[in-house]
């Protein structure tokens, strides 16, 4: 694996880094679950696509219900957001 300089990666590729930076994480899936059992499918999908860590996934589990963000964000946000 090649490692970048984030700054500059950003200067000689301006479109890539912003595409990137934008791409939706774990957390903005988790805020359009509806339910404990969807998260954790989230979470579980994630961790086994090597997204997050088995610590990271394994945190979120423990903290779903503390964290306040299970459907927190409706379908079509994203496009509004620009995220889409």
């Amino acid at each position: 694996m090649i490692e970048w300089d984030r700054d500059k990666f950003r200067k000689m590729f301006p479109n890539l880094y912003q595409e990137i930076e934008n791409l939706p994480t774990v957390i903005n899936h988790l805020e359009r679950c509806e339910d404990l059992k969807e998260a954790i499918e989230i979470i579980d999908y994630f961790e086994k696509k090597g997204e997050i860590t088995h610590e990271y996934a394994c945190y979120l589990k423990r903290n779903l219900n503390l964290l306040g963000i299970l459907g927190t964000r409706k379908k079509g946000d994203y496009e509004r957001d620009g995220l889409g």
